[in-house]
């Protein structure tokens, strides 16, 4: 089922499964039933005693913690037992009375959990004393610790060590070990809103995990179960933890489409077999059995996973056609440089952790302890510019993934592979062989003629961004008892990239607000980009990091799958919905590491991009910018064009370049979030920085005209903010789904509102992403019950003072929502720009100026109240 259409279904729904099948508790026996060999005791695999005494050790642990009188008093269980009493305990049905209410009160987070049983032997998913430990949803009164990772991966190894290996193959009708293999996958243990089944909290797995680079270690939140990017030591905050991706080994079978469930979407950026729509031909693997250390199937085996990473973006820039280094060449940077090596932090019990070294996010590259420097080629038009804004380009910027007159987005052709830095950083110049400065900025063209002169050499900076492999060693595991299963594994692909900047927010959370050819949807925000998820693509990974060419699943490496939704069949049950949408709050923060979190747009790319050639195209990080944050700029600039990981700062550079038109805001960030300048209404009382060492624009009377003040692209300078520490990462990582769809919302109706003058002239209909509106200010307000700051009016603006917006009395709405400024500019095309005083920021003039009150409160009989300031401050209210 796709998450679109379950976003639609109201708190009782009937599901209706892709299997033809329903979903219910209690009197429908659950597909991993099987009859001929009912569930007992004595029909429990062994378990190896190092195992057993590390589960001994875990129950005195939830004891002694207050977990197990939580379930005692819930359902009561007694884990007080021992031995076969014990195990009797664990594999009981539980009290379907006690269960049912447990499941009724949503607070319980017991609501999305699918079992009957403490303990179902094989999954994880179906017993209920892991679901208590592993979803972020169960916070019981009482308890007073929460648990390690370490420990949630022994609960689990355990779950699998008691399951009978001929049971597991008729559950899942294996009548082979011939047609099993050994997989390494990264995996999660999701709440029912992040399945692919958005039916209960489930395993989640894919052959691709995602880890991100940061500047302090990794922070494990047990409360949360998941790694969080929000730095363990509080006075660090505006740094960024790294996040890794977590690995194990399965035991897997291939299978169709139809045999699994798969994180699907309706939008997507390629128009042929690369990406889902055309799953009814491919295969994937499924995971049907953990194996883990001390696994009496595998003979009582430690695990040894290994680990292959590289780093070649500047390597590859060397080699390309017209770069010259100054001296020494750079070298590719490996594992050893790149992920943590330290086997007691990356080790999780029986699990793998792919950790990328805390470090500086950007950094000058060097070699031999040289910093290294290329030469920056003259500027030129052809065959293509060689470069945008502050960056030079190794080979055309494509216009792609574009909203086209026909609102439809023009999908990639993927006909242009990046296979070096498509964006390099030139705002830096050598100075004295050893060092390098910024180019001095002027009030004249000084600086731009620079950079299009070139003939300097630059220096390179470098980031930690990578691609690579996990595996596992299986030389020590004894297989006799999987005779038939090759001992050769099939690796994972592992990606180390970028922060994620929303961590709380995914690509599908924001699906409906795009579009792609075929869907009923008639408008898109993002005129650019758009919310593809990754999970959704097609390609294959990297073969110089996974050997493909004999794996007939190599293309679906980056599906996102959980297992098959089966039930008694012909039965149509109607339920509580435990799905939590997008729109709403969760009660709980979330994180990921699998390709679903992850953006699917390639060109120019943020997370992954394409290589290869061009009929043979594979998912690479080499082609990201040179360093990331000069691509993160261009993307934050470009309405963020991948929202739901890289912020939306068009509302910052929104006059820069293009005469008429650059693409409008999609997910607003507000003033402190893009940062206030003490130049501006604020003024020095309230300066900020934004989230990129920026600030946002504002409006400015010079000589009795309204003026937008804003910083221009070309000038602002992202890479010298990162070396200086000027990132913010602490204001955009706390901001959820629901807080940014409905500063969406309210953008719409806004844009819907105002005048129809405001739009392109090509394009007929107020549609978001066409807009020339510029959003000047955007602050949150809880209209009429608050007064409203207005930090970023103007005193002017209306009258002599801010009293006609800022006090609560005044309000033409009720309840929370947001004051919107919107301007629309003069067109961008003098010669002679007007630089303030920083050399930065410039000024364009007002055409129209408009004053929004709006809100998504159901509550509110009104949602919007608008006016256009005329000349001389004057103002009339439109509502409703």
């Amino acid at each position: 089922m796709q998450r679109r259409d379950f976003v639609k279904k109201s708190s009782i729904l009937t599901l209706g499964l892709s299997l033809g099948s329903a979903l219910g508790y209690g009197t429908i026996k659950k597909w991993y039933h099987d009859e001929k060999r009912p569930l007992h005791v004595s029909n429990l695999a062994d378990v190896s005693d190092k195992l057993e005494a590390g589960f001994q050790q875990l129950l005195q642990w939830l004891r002694s913690n207050g977990w197990t009188d939580h379930l005692k008093h819930s359902l009561g269980v007694n884990l007080e037992l021992s031995g076969e009493e014990l195990k009797k305990e664990l594999i009981k049905e539980l009290d379907s009375n006690k269960l049912a209410a447990l499941r009724q009160h949503e607070s319980s987070g017991y609501d999305d959990f699918s079992g009957e049983r403490l303990i179902q032997p094989g999954f994880p998913a179906y017993s209920l004393l892991f679901h208590t430990i592993a979803s972020p949803r169960v916070r019981p009164e009482g308890v007073r610790e929460y648990l390690s990772l370490e420990q949630v991966d022994l609960l689990e190894n355990y779950i699998y060590a008691l399951s009978d290996w001929e049971q597991i193959k008729s559950i899942y009708k294996v009548g082979s070990n011939n047609d099993l293999v050994l997989a390494v996958f990264a995996y999660e243990y999701r709440t029912a809103f992040k399945t692919p089944h958005h039916a209960y909290a489930d395993m989640v797995y894919s052959r691709t995990g995602i880890a991100r680079i940061g500047n302090e270690p990794l922070h494990y939140d047990k409360l949360n179960r998941c790694h969080t990017a929000k730095p363990g030591d509080e006075s660090r905050v505006k740094n960024v933890a790294v996040m890794p991706a977590r690995y194990g080994l399965y035991i897997a079978r291939k299978v169709k489409n139809n045999s699994i469930s798969l994180v699907k979407s309706d939008v997507h950026k390629g128009n042929d077999s690369k990406d889902d729509r055309y799953d009814a031909g491919k295969f994937f693997l499924q995971p049907i059995r953990k194996i883990f250390n001390d696994d009496m199937l595998t003979g009582n085996a430690g695990i040894q996973f290994t680990e292959m990473h590289k780093s070649e973006k500047l390597q590859k820039l060397s080699l390309t056609k017209g770069i010259t280094m100054k001296a020494l060449k750079p070298k590719p940077r490996f594992s050893k440089d790149l992920v943590v090596q330290d086997e007691k932090i990356r080790n999780a019990g029986s699990s793998f952790l792919v950790i990328s070294k805390h470090n500086d996010l950007i950094r000058p590259a060097r070699e031999d302890g040289q910093i290294l420097f290329f030469k920056v080629p003259k500027f030129v038009e052809k065959p293509y510019p060689n470069r945008y804004f502050t960056a030079f380009c190794t080979q055309e910027v494509e216009d792609v993934e574009l909203l086209e007159g026909s609102l439809h987005r023009i999908y990639n052709k993927y006909e242009a592979p990046r296979n070096q830095p498509l964006f390099v950083n030139i705002t830096n110049k050598v100075k004295q062989d050893t060092t390098y400065a910024a180019l001095p900025k002027t009030k004249d063209k000084a600086f731009e003629n620079e950079m299009k002169k070139g003939n300097y050499y630059a220096p390179l900076f470098e980031d930690s961004i990578c691609d690579g492999s996990v595996n596992v060693d299986t030389n020590s595991l004894k297989l006799d008892k999987l005779n038939g299963i090759a001992k050769k594994c099939l690796p994972a692909f592992s990606i180390v990239t970028a922060p994620d900047f929303f961590p709380q927010v995914d690509p599908l959370d924001f699906e409906m607000y795009d579009i792609s050819p075929g869907t009923s949807r008639k408008e898109s925000h993002f005129y650019e980009g758009g919310v593809a998820s990754l999970a959704t693509a097609r390609i294959k990974p990297n073969p110089k990091m996974i050997d493909t060419k004999a794996d007939s699943t190599a293309d679906t490496y980056l599906a996102v799958l959980s297992g098959p939704l089966k039930e008694k069949t012909g039965v149509s049950i109607q339920r509580q919905a435990v799905y939590k949408n997008p729109a709403s709050e969760r009660g709980y923060e979330i994180s990921g590491f699998l390709p679903d979190i992850a953006s699917s747009v390639f060109a120019p790319g943020w997370d992954v991009t394409y290589c290869g050639l061009v009929n043979d195209i594979y998912i690479g990080t080499e082609g990201l910018g040179s360093p990331f944050i000069e691509d993160m700029k261009f993307c934050a600039a470009l309405n963020g064009m991948w929202p739901a990981t890289s912020p939306d700062a068009a509302r910052t550079y929104q006059g820069s370049n293009e005469p008429e038109y650059r693409n409008p805001t999609a997910v607003p960030l507000l003033d402190h979030e893009i940062g206030i300048s003490g130049d501006g209404p604020a003024g020095k009382t309230h300066e900020s920085w934004g989230w990129d060492g920026e600030q946002g624009p504002y409006l400015e009377k010079v000589a009795a005209k309204w003026k937008i003040n804003f910083t221009d692209l070309g000038r602002a300078d992202a890479v010298n903010n990162a070396l200086d520490g000027k990132l913010d990462m602490s204001q955009l990582r706390k901001l959820k789904s629901t807080e940014l769809i409905n500063r969406m919302e309210c953008l719409k109706l806004c844009i819907h509102t105002l005048p129809q003058k405001n739009f392109r002239e090509e394009y007929k209909g107020k549609i978001t992403g066409y807009t020339y509106m510029w959003l000047v200010s955007a602050e949150k307000v809880n209209w009429g019950k608050e007064d409203a700051a207005a930090l970023n009016i103007p005193t002017d603006l209306v009258g002599a003072d801010k009293g006609w917006i800022t006090r609560k009395e005044n309000a033409k709405l009720q309840g929370e929502g947001y004051l919107y400024v919107f301007a629309n500019s003069s067109p961008d095309n003098n010669e002679i720009k007007d630089w303030g005083p920083d050399l930065k920021r410039r000024r364009l003039d007002c055409k129209q100026i408009y004053v929004c009150q709006v809100t998504n409160d159901p509550a509110s009989t009104n949602k919007i109240a608008w006016a256009e300031i005329k000349k001389g401050g004057t103002i009339n209210w439109q509502v409703k």
